[in-house]
């Protein structure tokens, strides 16, 4: 087995939504293990396992042993690291919980759509994934505290290459390295303010008028997921909202409606139901200002001085990110587009976006797209150049032409054998209780204690 290679990725994918997946379905409580004081729900497995076949491709006949495997190896680092204080701080954890919704929201199209699809906000989706996101963490720098400082030699790359029989060397899918200078225009202050009056007589209805909050919220309200619920936001915590709408719901009393709170999704009045000391059940209403077409229109231009200045070769790639996108986390990769899974710039042509690859597709590398609409990842209108700055055909693995590859492999060889020898002297320092429906899971032998 490969142990840090496959760990990996059941760490990208562990808490990724099942699209389509009933929760009904998955609902089985049965424990079939545990390791120290962390258990292995059935459920757990059962949405690994409707995960990996929801990414399609070919299923391993031994795919849940597989995973349970890893589910085992994990909850050993984690049990581990607790002992030898190997912690995540709460920053850490609510940095990556942004970076798989903002995954998550590519996947589904919008903020929006996530939202109307589970029928709950996303601060209650990354509550639901905290402690799992917490454990995911803690278990990486539990096993690059084991294995992570490995480094290989030239020697060990070739002889691990030369390992592999030819007829069995596998095949690199196509690949695209993609940036983009994404640039959002400024709302005008007259969209403000415009948001900000139909907000105002929502309001006056609501308390002058006495309509009922709710309906207001499902007449008028711009969060898809909560709007259609009357504003229902259930019950959340501090540290749950953006600072300047906890700031605002935390001062009212039940039953109590907020002025005019502005939050980087639009303006909001908030309903307060009911508080239980640090927590709150809570509606609201969202309006959110929009782009004029002139603003689009103007940004369009900006963009269009851009590309001259591109194509002739006036400003480099970067800079030009650095300067003209409103996208902050596109500046820190200096405008290319991140394999998620990877963490590398190369994406495999069949996870590229279908708006992206229809400017892509047909462009020759080095070159960039005119300036065009489009929408950002929270739903927003924009303008966008596309750079295209590598491609790959698909080939065979080789030395010459896929060496960092190689040496990623070697090294993951490398750190699987001392992961395994640490997995063997640990498990006898921890309890380990499983299930004898999974005690015969090749993956699973290490775990059991002789």
């Amino acid at each position: 087995m490969r142990y840090t290679a496959f760990f990996l990725s059941i760490l990208l994918c562990s808490t990724t939504l099942v699209f389509g997946q009933s929760n009904d379905s998955l609902a089985l409580d049965k424990v079939i293990a545990v390791v120290d004081n962390k258990i292995i729900l059935q459920s757990d497995l059962q949405v690994q396992l409707a995960q990996m076949k929801a990414q399609g491709g070919a299923i391993p006949a031994n795919a849940e042993c597989l995973l349970f495997g890893q589910m085992l190896i994990q909850k050993l680092l984690v049990a581990q690291a607790n002992k030898d204080s190997v912690m995540v701080t709460p920053e850490e954890v609510e940095s990556e919980l942004d970076r798989r919704m903002n995954y998550f929201i590519q996947q589904i199209g919008s903020r929006e759509r996530l939202e109307e699809y589970y029928h709950k906000p996303i601060v209650k989706l990354k509550e639901e994934f905290r402690e799992a996101i917490t454990d995911q963490l803690q278990s990486q720098r539990m096993q690059q505290k084991v294995a992570g400082e490995v480094k290989v030699s030239p020697m060990e790359v070739r002889q691990f290459f030369d390992k592999i029989p030819k007829d069995s060397l596998p095949l690199i899918s196509a690949q695209l390295e993609i940036g983009e200078i994404i640039l959002t225009p400024k709302v005008s202050n007259e969209s403000k303010e415009e948001a900000k009056q139909k907000l105002m007589d929502i309001k006056k209805r609501i308390v002058d008028y006495g309509l009922s909050f709710e309906n207001q919220a499902k007449l008028y309200s711009e969060d898809p997921g909560s709007g259609p619920r009357g504003g229902d936001l259930g019950m959340v915590s501090r540290g749950d909202m953006v600072p300047e709408f906890e700031a605002a719901l935390f001062k009212l009393k039940d039953g109590q409606v907020s002025n005019i709170v502005e939050t980087q999704y639009g303006y909001h009045i908030i309903k307060m139901i009911s508080r239980q000391g640090e927590k709150a059940k809570a509606k609201h209403i969202l309006i959110t200002p929009k782009s004029r077409p002139a603003d689009l229109e103007y940004a369009k231009s900006r963009l269009d001085s851009v590309y001259g200045w591109l194509i002739h070769d006036s400003i480099e790639f970067s800079i030009a990110v650095s300067r003209y996108t409103s996208d902050e986390n596109s500046k820190l990769s200096g405008g290319m587009m991140m394999d998620p899974a990877s963490g590398t710039t190369l994406l495999d042509v069949a996870n590229i976006a279908p708006d992206v690859f229809f400017y892509i597709d047909t462009m020759a590398v080095g070159r960039f797209s005119k300036p065009h609409f489009c929408k950002t990842k929270d739903g927003k209108d924009a303008v966008r150049i596309l750079y295209l700055r590598n491609r790959t055909s698909p080939h065979q693995l080789s030395v010459a032409t896929d060496y960092a590859k190689l040496q990623e492999l070697t090294q993951q060889d490398k750190q699987d054998h001392i992961l395994k020898n640490w997995i063997h002297k640990t498990v006898a320092k921890n309890y380990i209780q499983i299930d004898p429906a999974y005690q015969n899971c090749p993956a699973a032998i290490d775990f059991i204690q002789k």
